[in-house]
């Protein structure tokens, strides 16, 4: 199950933005994935978030477990971090 406090955390922060910038270029195939969606792993290698870029003003999708669109959560933790790390 996917909580804020775990998407907070350093490495998930890094893997999530480098998820994003790989489904926006189209490189997909560098996170497991394909064109433009991404797949992010935990330390155990199993896929627990899925980042599509749909473009426009929808811009990315989120999906966890059992295709929940999560989308919101990841959205409300990054920007919990970006301002931790303006406060720090």
């Amino acid at each position: 199950m996917i909580t804020r406090t775990s998407l907070i955390h350093p490495a998930m922060v890094k893997k999530i933005r480098a998820g994003m910038a790989f489904a926006l270029q189209g490189n997909g195939h560098k996170m497991n994935g394909h064109n433009k969606r991404v797949y992010i792993a935990n330390r155990k290698g199993h896929n627990i978030l899925r980042i599509d870029w749909i473009g426009g003003k929808a811009g990315y999708r989120v999906y966890g477990d059992q295709g929940r669109d999560v989308t919101s959560m990841v959205r409300n933790a990054l920007a919990s971090v970006v301002v931790r790390d303006l406060l720090c």
